[in-house]
C-alpha cells in the first residue's frame, strides 16, 4: 500500500490508516470488494503539505475544498482549486503540493477494489489519455456524505462500519459524472437542511463562522444575512444550541462526566462548556442533571 505523508497534522485534520486484516476483508467481502479506501482523511490548511512517489501501489483521489496545490504525473501537470478532484491511478509515478500562497484544504482516500477501471471509466478518467482532474458543480453537496465516512475515524472500525466507509466512497464516485461541469457556477444559495446535517456531523468539532460559510459557499457576511432571515438567529448561537441539546441528552441517558461530555462536543475548556449550557438552559449541567433525576424519582 502506498503511505500516506507524514506531514504533521495541524487541528481540525485527520488520518486513518485502515489495519490489514480489514482491507483484507474488504477485498473479500462481496459488499465491498468492487471499491474500498486503504487510507483517507482531511488535511485543513496544509502548509507545507508536499509529497512525491515514484511507486504506487493502489489508487488516490484528492478532493479540494479551499485553497490550491499543484500536481504532476509524466502525461500532466497543472493546478489543482476548490472544487476539483484530482485522481492518480496505481503504478502512476507522481508529485503534488499545497501553494505556499493559498495552501489547500483536501479530503483524500487512497483506494483498491477489483472494479477500478470500471469506476474510472464511469467518471471519465482514461488510462494515460485524458486529464486526471475532474470539475464539479455544486460539489458541496457532496460534503455530508464526506463528513459521515471522516466521522468513521472517531468511532472503534467494525466490519460493519468498514463495509459503510466503503459503500460511501462507491456512492461518492457514482455520483461524480452528474455533477461534472466545464464550469463551475456561483452559488448562491444554500440548503438549511443540508447545513443542519453538517452542523449535526460536526458537533464534536470546534467550527466557526467562516467553517459555515465556506460550506454553504457565500461570504461570512451574506452567509450571516441569510442564514438570521431564514432562522431568525445568528449561525453560531444556531450551532451552540444544538449542542446544548445534544449535551441535555448525554447528561440524561449517559452516566458520563460534565468534562467528558464537553470534549466530546469540542469544548476543550469544561469550565466554558458549563457556562455556555447555563447560558441556553439557565442551570448548569450538573444541576440539569441533578433535577431531571429528582423529577423522574
Amino acid at each position: 500500500m502506498s503511505q500516506p505523508s507524514s506531514w504533521p497534522l495541524p487541528p481540525g485534520s485527520s488520518r486513518l490508516l485502515l489495519p490489514q486484516t480489514t482491507i483484507e476483508r474488504l477485498e473479500q467481502h462481496p459488499l465491498s470488494r468492487q471499491l474500498y479506501p486503504v487510507s483517507y482523511g482531511h488535511y485543513l490548511h496544509a502548509t507545507g503539505h508536499r509529497i512525491r512517489r515514484t511507486l504506487h501501489t493502489d489508487h488516490l483521489l484528492i478532493f479540494c475544498h479551499q485553497g490550491s496545490g499543484r500536481f504532476q504525473t509524466p502525461h500532466h501537470k497543472g493546478t489543482l482549486q476548490a472544487g476539483q478532484m484530482l485522481f492518480l491511478r496505481r503504478g502512476l509515478a507522481h508529485s503534488y503540493q499545497a501553494s505556499p500562497q493559498a495552501p489547500w484544504s483536501i479530503y483524500w482516500a487512497h483506494f483498491a477494489g477489483e472494479l477500478i477501471d470500471q469506476y474510472m471509466q464511469y467518471i471519465g478518467i482514461e488510462e494515460n489519455s485524458s486529464a486526471p482532474v475532474v470539475q464539479l458543480a455544486n460539489w458541496r453537496a457532496l460534503l455530508p456524505d464526506v463528513t459521515q465516512l471522516l466521522n468513521l475515524q472517531h468511532k472503534r472500525l467494525t466490519t460493519e462500519r468498514a463495509l459503510l466507509a466503503a459503500n460511501l466512497l462507491q456512492k461518492l464516485l457514482i455520483q461524480l459524472p452528474a455533477m461534472r461541469a466545464d464550469k463551475q457556477p456561483k452559488q448562491v444559495d444554500f440548503s438549511l437542511t443540508t447545513l443542519e446535517r453538517f452542523m449535526s456531523d460536526n458537533m464534536h468539532r470546534h467550527l466557526e463562522l467562516q467553517d459555515f460559510a465556506q460550506f454553504a459557499g457565500l461570504s461570512t457576511f451574506h452567509f450571516s444575512k441569510k442564514f438570521r432571515l431564514l432562522t431568525g438567529t445568528s449561525p453560531m448561537r444556531y450551532f451552540n444550541q444544538l449542542k446544548v441539546h445534544e449535551a441535555q441528552r448525554m447528561l440524561l441517558e449517559t452516566n458520563h462526566t460534565v468534562r467528558q461530555i464537553g470534549h466530546t462536543l469540542g469544548f476543550d475548556d469544561a469550565y466554558y462548556f458549563s457556562r455556555l449550557f447555563k447560558k441556553f438552559t439557565g442551570v448548569s449541567p450538573i444541576q440539569f442533571r441533578r433535577k431531571e433525576a429528582l423529577n423522574g424519582a
